[in-house]
């Protein structure tokens, strides 16, 4: 904590905001530091010195990788291993999450943002813009909740590989059409110089309970499909964006 500044405290109406936020998105919160998740903590500075003002942004939110990520990092760095790529994997993935947070949160009626590009996601309260019934309701679903069109099942070894990223990451999978999380489809495979690699569509699917007008469903989608994107091509995975000429843009991630 900074010299001179005041021990902080979560306003707890506000943390319940950012929590119930998060799990309308369907990102997990990480109670008690303990990861993976969104570690939700006071903002320990004054502005004083050119740091974040708590009276503005009184609550930090940090991305907490898989154990595994987070200690692989730690022991990189407490080691002194340069060449390792943990703390680079680590930093993607935080970032990535981080950045994510910072875009969609506006839309569900919180302030935030990011003020250094590796720096964490501060938030304030904002004005609600969703009606709480909304929130807490079953009402209006979002555009990711429905049932998804009956496919082939996506290739069993790059599920398997995007298994490990997503864990790795410590992103949720959706493994029903219900759940949140990364959510996998089939695709046709994708000519490259080896011939034709398997490839899924890896998208998010939020909480059947996000409110569905198209500003939240839109803000929560790109900004979460981006950092999905980010996260598993940092864990080593292929990951490119295929834009159809009649449909909306989507993931393709492949297996190295």
């Amino acid at each position: 904590m900074a010299a001179g500044a005041r021990q902080a405290r979560v306003d707890p109406l506000l943390a319940d905001r950012v929590v119930e936020a998060l799990l309308l998105v369907g990102l997990p919160v990480a109670h008690g530091g303990h990861g993976p998740g969104v570690h939700l903590c006071a903002t320990e500075t004054d502005g004083s010195d050119g740091t974040p003002d708590r009276d503005l942004w009184p609550v930090t939110l940090r991305w907490l990788c898989s154990a595994r990520l987070e200690d692989a990092a730690a022991a990189a760095d407490s080691g002194g291993g340069a060449g390792s790529p943990w703390p680079r994997t680590r930093q993607s993935v935080v970032n990535s999450v981080e950045t994510a947070l910072a875009e969609f949160l506006p839309a569900l009626g919180l302030t935030a943002t990011r003020t250094a590009p590796d720096g964490p996601t501060l938030v304030g309260p904002g004005e609600p813009v969703v009606p709480a019934a909304a929130l807490t309701a079953d009402g209006p679903l979002g555009a990711s909740a429905g049932e998804p069109p009956a496919v082939e099942p996506p290739a069993a070894e790059v599920v398997a590989a995007v298994r490990r990223g997503a864990a790795l990451a410590g992103l949720p999978l959706a493994r029903h059409p219900r759940a949140a999380g990364v959510a996998l489809t089939a695709c046709p495979p994708v000519a490259d110089a080896a011939g034709a690699a398997p490839v899924v569509d890896a998208a998010w699917r939020s909480s059947p309970r996000l409110p569905g007008s198209p500003a939240v469903s839109t803000a929560v989608g790109e900004a979460m499909h981006h950092a999905v994107g980010t996260a598993l091509t940092a864990c080593g995975l292929r990951t490119s964006w295929h834009r159809p000429p009649d449909g909306a843009p989507h993931l393709h991630v492949a297996d190295r």
